[in-house]
């Protein structure tokens, strides 16, 4: 068929499908009844089913100008159903729930309203923590639609200053995709880059897709030629596709993908209310070994074996995968479309040469127990744990342990026994890490704190890779900005605590024997002076713990 014939066919046949009935039933979410939550003017940097690392994005990320300390306000009528405070994350973050059946939250925040923030740092002292949880009940904090709730930050696992916003099912707790309650301007169709593709014969891990750069032509994207011609009985792709919208400086993910084969329904994605128990799938939706060897993120238009998350439609049982083995040609189409309708369309053809190749030797299955043990590595996995059977890949170079690749994810942790080269004293039982080398864009040593069990240096991991058996006998490093014997003269008191090996597992400060409120951000911890360093001479205790329970302390004499 004729490329000119083909763009000619296919802009009749999507200029009357475009506006056609989605393989998904409507939402019915109260869409423009909900508010701006800041005043500047909603524009995104992030949205709902973004690809990230290990997770989708549940949210949208809400531009504050770049600065902090931006006010943030009530979306709707409601009550503050939850506070929680972490040093990753969310950071601050508030829960506000709807009496509509909905929950927002509000993250990455500063400073909250001045009572919210009066009752926080009280439970944070009665407590004696400060990274905490507190769920509120319906008469604490009621407020209507508009109230202000707290200061922008950048608090947490934030890059940059914004406001993370979500909109839950305040039942079941999965985040909803929030454009979907808003009526922002977009007139922009998503942006189709790439097809890729897939031996459906083989094991996503096994092989490299093709990746075709797409074209937009006549009003449709062109996946090079109008026939693709395959090695294999079986076919399955993906695509890399941004989503540019009016009031987003950048480019955002798309929303829903329909694929018909033959002119028949056959396959389809639409990314909305995942939960955060099922957000690791992401790494199934997505091509992760194509991402973790620094190409784009490929999302799948097939379905990988062990995959949970509930955002497919098929319509066969060969979950997206097409067969070829009758020799014909057949034809795809892809409908690209983001919330507000807007629709890219992708048509080709696809026909197989020859029935291709078969899964190497040495597979770990994904959908059945999988163990090994050489004597030198032994691990033990359940099915679910990979997405997609597995050829492994094993071996011992003197003191390193290749256990299979870095850019095959697993979902579930499990536990890793390493055989020590030289036998370890059962004194340092608990002083055992196992730290697991970089791989492309990484750049530290990732060291999970372990034990000795039976000769083998065990932890629970969550990760392929090259690991190193060490031991852990090192206190973590603490400094503090105020010398021994100083007075303090302004309003904070700055410290950093970091560990070569594994994590801080506790920072604890106190004055006079009294436990203070330090905020975490990041290695550094400061503690803001309040009622509790009154006037006078003090000692200020600083006590740091990394996970294999390696501790240090500073006492420090100071006056205020």
């Amino acid at each position: 068929m004729r490329i000119s014939t083909l763009i000619l066919f296919s802009f009749l046949f999507f200029s009357n499908f475009a506006n056609a009935q989605s393989f998904f039933a409507p939402k019915k979410y109260p869409k423009g009844s909900y508010g701006n939550p800041v005043k500047i003017g909603m524009s995104l940097a992030g949205n709902f089913g973004e690809c990230r690392p290990n997770h989708f994005h549940s949210g949208l990320d809400v531009r504050t100008n770049k600065v902090e300390n931006i006010p943030i306000y009530s979306i709707a009528d409601g009550f503050v159903s939850r506070i929680k405070i972490d040093a990753g994350g969310f950071g601050n973050a508030i829960y506000f729930t709807h009496p509509d059946g909905y929950t927002s939250l509000y993250a990455h925040l500063n400073l909250f309203f001045p009572e919210l923030e009066k009752y926080v740092r009280y439970h944070q002292y009665k407590q004696k923590k400060w990274n905490i949880d507190i769920v509120l009940l319906p008469h604490e904090f009621p407020l209507r639609k508009g109230s202000f709730l707290a200061y922008s930050g950048n608090t947490g696992s934030s890059q940059a200053p914004h406001l993370h916003m979500e909109i839950r099912n305040t039942k079941t707790e999965k985040p909803l995709n929030g454009l979907l309650f808003y009526n922002l301007p977009d007139y922009q169709a998503p942006l189709v880059k790439k097809l890729a593709v897939y031996n459906a014969q083989q094991s996503i891990y096994a092989q490299t897709p093709k990746q075709i750069n797409c074209v937009l032509k006549n009003g449709n994207y062109i996946p090079g030629s109008d026939t693709i011609r395959v090695q294999t009985n079986s076919v399955a792709f993906g695509i890399v596709a941004d989503d540019p919208m009016d009031n987003a400086l950048g480019v955002l993910g798309v929303y829903e993908m329909n694929m018909y084969v033959d002119d028949k329904p056959y396959f389809g994605w639409q990314l909305d209310n995942i939960g955060y128990d099922e957000t690791r799938y992401m790494n199934a939706e997505a091509d992760y070994k194509v991402k973790k060897n620094g190409g784009p993120w490929i999302q799948l238009c097939y379905k990988l074996p062990t995959d949970k998350l509930e955002i497919y439609k098929s319509y066969n049982n060969l979950n997206g995968r097409i067969n070829l083995s009758d020799g014909r040609a057949h034809k795809v189409k892809m409908i690209v479309k983001d919330v507000s309708g807007n629709v890219s369309n992708v048509q080709f053809y696809v026909v197989s040469q020859s029935a291709g190749n078969t899964n190497p030797p040495n597979i770990l299955s994904c959908t059945k127990p999988a163990a090994y043990n050489d004597g030198n590595i032994a691990f033990a996995l359940k099915p679910g744990d990979l997405y997609d059977d597995v050829p492994l890949q094993i071996s011992k170079n003197g003191n390193l342990y290749k256990v299979h690749n870095t850019d095959v994810p697993l979902h579930n942790y499990f536990e890793l026994k390493l055989k020590p080269s030289n036998a370890i004293p059962t004194t340092l039982a608990n002083k055992v890490a196992l730290v697991r080398y970089p791989f492309g864009k990484d750049t530290d040593k990732k060291g999970i704190a372990g034990k000795l069990v039976n000769g083998w240096a065990t932890a629970m991991v969550r990760d392929f890779g090259t690991y190193e058996i060490v031991l852990d006998q090192t206190p973590p490093a603490v400094t503090c900005a105020l010398a021994n014997g100083a007075t303090l003269k302004g309003k904070t008191i700055n410290c950093t605590a970091s560990d070569e090996t594994t994590n801080i597992k506790s920072f604890v400060g106190t004055i006079d024997n009294k436990w203070v409120r330090f905020v975490q951000k990041g290695k550094k911890y400061f503690y803001e002076v309040d009622a509790y360093c009154q006037p006078g001479p003090h000692v200020l205790n600083i006590t740091a713990t990394d996970e294999n329970d390696n501790v240090k302390t500073l006492n420090i004499n100071f006056t205020k």
